[in-house]
Parts: C-alpha cells; sequence; structure tokens
C-alpha cells in the first residue's frame, strides 16, 4: 500500500518492551536530555521520558540493541534533535498533505 509504513518488529518483541520499561524505571521515567539541561540550568523542568533512545543506532551496531547502556530515556523533542532527518521527513509529508496536487487552494466560505 503507497505512503503506508510497516513498524519495525523489533519494537514489538517482549525482549524490547520489557528492556524499554526497565530503561524508563532507570532514568525515573525522565527525559535524560532534559534532566541534562535542568542541572546545568539550561531550562527550569524537565520533561517527561516518552520514549527510548538507542545512543548508538541498530543500524550500526545491532548487536547493542538489547544492551541497556546503549538506551537512553528521552521525551519527544529530545528525540527529535536526535534524528533531525525524521523531522524534515515529517514536515514534508505534512507539507504535501495539506498542499492539494497542483499547488493551488481553495478557500470555502461558509453562508
Amino acid at each position: 500500500m503507497p505512503g503506508y509504513k510497516e513498524s519495525d518488529p523489533f519494537y514489538h518483541s517482549k525482549e524490547w518492551k520489557k528492556l524499554r520499561m526497565d530503561a524508563l524505571m532507570r532514568d525515573g521515567g525522565m527525559c535524560q536530555d532534559c534532566m541534562d539541561k535542568f542541572r546545568a540550568g539550561i531550562i527550569r523542568r524537565p520533561r517527561r521520558a516518552v520514549m527510548v533512545h538507542h545512543i548508538i543506532p541498530r543500524k550500526e551496531r545491532p548487536d547493542l540493541e538489547l544492551v541497556m547502556d546503549n538506551l537512553r530515556s528521552l521525551c519527544a523533542t529530545c528525540h527529535e534533535e536526535h534524528h533531525p532527518e525524521r523531522r524534515a521527513k515529517a514536515k514534508r509529508k505534512t507539507a504535501e498533505r495539506r498542499a492539494p496536487a497542483g499547488g493551488h487552494r481553495m478557500r470555502v466560505i461558509k453562508v
């Protein structure tokens, strides 16, 4: 199906789900990048972690995909900072969905 991306089965495995929860518990459910910024006095309030990031990407080191020391709990904002290529791709997709083919926009006025 065009435009449909199937999720990686790795992220649905029992091993990953357990390790992910262990990493979130280890980090107190807090974004570790935010915590670093908070400790440095850069931000006033750290955010809660919503995902667990592979420090060394799985593509580079698949042998580290289930190693706790290679994981870092992050909020969505900080995770995007680690993956700017995903942010640019998401912006393009959003722009494509908003602009109709041909680049013309139509304004609907309710009467």
